[in-house]
């Protein structure tokens, strides 16, 4: 079997590292083998409330690479795997922002910063409190696969967390009456209002831990809050006070723009990677939707005309999924591999991925 030569090496094992960009790591069971799609048109469209978003194709009478229509193969998926902590950190954001604002490193931001996870609780409490979330990990830590990512971008990542719920906390605090608002502050002020009921049914986590290493912070607190199934930007990093607040109207939750729903990337790449007509080549990649299961991935070797549809039954909605193709071509020449996702809610991937190769 013909593998890729991946841009980076995170892990081969089930569970190890996985890159955006990446290697992935061992596979599950098989999925069985893929169904042919019936031909699709072009483009594609769907709506997502106001917005009618085109999932754009190939001109399907592009003859510069060579086609094959309903390529078969073999398929298999798991919600395995984690973006690095550097990475994942440069990708998301700078230490004491939300995930999502300008690049920076986080781990040289960082550099002898120590562990610290103490919050200030304030807001329409009777009385305002500091915890130390450590205090509460011994009975109350829960560890979990989570994915993350951007509302207005491309880049998505998973990693392994481990904290203290948010209901932990707002259990110890003596709300008055009609609280429905909490907002996370970070040691720069940033912060970004949610629903209270939205956050304690998301089970948002107080962090402490990511891919196994203690967060550490140059100022204020370490904790960082993470929720599955919510766009990024309320991730808020080194938080120091949790204000549980009564608002006139509960604030609205940004949900993640219809332009940069249900992500796909391939893990592969083809520079200087010429294969034999007959070898078996595999391709990897993740996909994610961020709040709806990814139903299926699907391939097209013949810009847009065919789509092979692999399913990916049992996905949920709070992890990535991790998918492998591996087929073989007969004929030599250029070839390109168009993949995108479909969700359980029927959307199409809005940018689909592309790989192109060579088969001697």
């Amino acid at each position: 079997m013909a593998h890729y030569t991946p841009k980076k090496i995170a892990g081969g094992v089930a569970g190890g590292a996985l890159l955006m960009i990446g290697a992935a790591g061992a596979f599950g069971a098989a999925a069985g083998l893929p169904q042919t799609a019936d031909a699709d048109p072009i483009a594609t469209t769907h709506t997502v409330g106001d917005n009618e978003v085109l999932a754009q194709w190939f001109d399907e009478g592009d003859a510069s690479f060579v086609s094959v229509a309903n390529l078969q193969g073999t398929f298999a998926f798991n919600q395995e795997g984690v973006t690095p902590n550097d990475e994942l950190f440069n990708v998301f954001g700078a230490a004491l922002t939300s995930m999502c604002s300008k690049p920076a490193s986080e781990l040289i931001d960082t550099e002898g910063g120590v562990a610290n996870f103490y919050v200030n609780v304030g807001g329409n409490v009777k009385k305002n409190f500091t915890i130390d979330v450590r205090d509460l990990a011994e009975d109350a830590s829960q560890e979990t696969m989570m994915a993350c990512s951007c509302a207005t971008g491309s880049p998505f990542g998973q990693a392994a967390v481990m904290g203290v719920p948010l209901a932990a906390v707002v259990g110890m605090a003596d709300l008055e009456d009609g609280v429905n608002t909490v907002t996370a502050y970070g040691a720069d002020g940033f912060g970004q209002p949610l629903p209270l009921r939205y956050a304690l049914e998301k089970n948002a986590l107080l962090v402490y831990q990511v891919n196994g290493e203690e967060l550490a912070a140059a100022t204020g607190s370490s904790l960082q809050l993470w929720m599955p199934e919510t766009v990024a930007r309320y991730f808020t990093r080194d938080i120091v006070n949790i204000e549980l607040t009564q608002e006139a109207q509960e604030p609205d939750v940004q949900q993640m723009d219809p332009c940069y729903r249900n992500k796909i990337n391939i893990m592969n790449y083809a520079d200087d990677c010429v294969f034999n007509a007959g070898d078996e080549i595999t391709f990897e990649g993740v996909a994610d939707d961020l709040g709806s299961p990814i139903a299926a991935i699907e391939f097209s070797f013949d810009n847009g005309r065919t789509w092979t549809t692999c399913d990916t039954d049992g996905a949920t909605a709070d992890k990535w999924v991790n998918w492998q193709f591996t087929t073989s071509f007969d004929e030599a020449g250029d070839y390109r591999m168009t993949v995108r996702a479909k969700t359980a809610d029927d959307v199409v991937s809005p940018l689909a991925a592309t790989l192109e190769f060579h088969v001697a």
